[in-house]
């Protein structure tokens, strides 16, 4: 593949990503709601470190581990600004 055509694939994959990520935050605004509901804090430590410890094992390439690590805690730091 040429540069422009990896490109169009980024931007594709980018585009997966972005409706991927607007389902998510719908389902955090969701959990949020449920979480004020039945007064329960938003910050679920527990479940963070269960989510990490689940990501990390399902990852079968662990040289990507430090960069979806960064990635999927700024979604749950996202996740949480968007529920409260």
């Amino acid at each position: 593949m040429n540069l422009d055509e990896l490109r169009k694939a980024i931007d594709a994959v980018d585009t997966e990503m972005m409706e991927l990520f607007k389902k998510r935050m719908e389902l955090s605004y969701m959990v949020g709601e449920y979480k004020k509901e039945n007064n329960l804090p938003v910050l679920d430590s527990t479940r963070e470190k269960e989510i990490l410890k689940s990501r990390k094992n399902q990852l079968d390439d662990q040289s990507l581990w430090p960069y979806y690590e960064v990635f999927i805690k700024e979604i749950m730091k996202l996740s949480k600004e968007y529920q409260k």
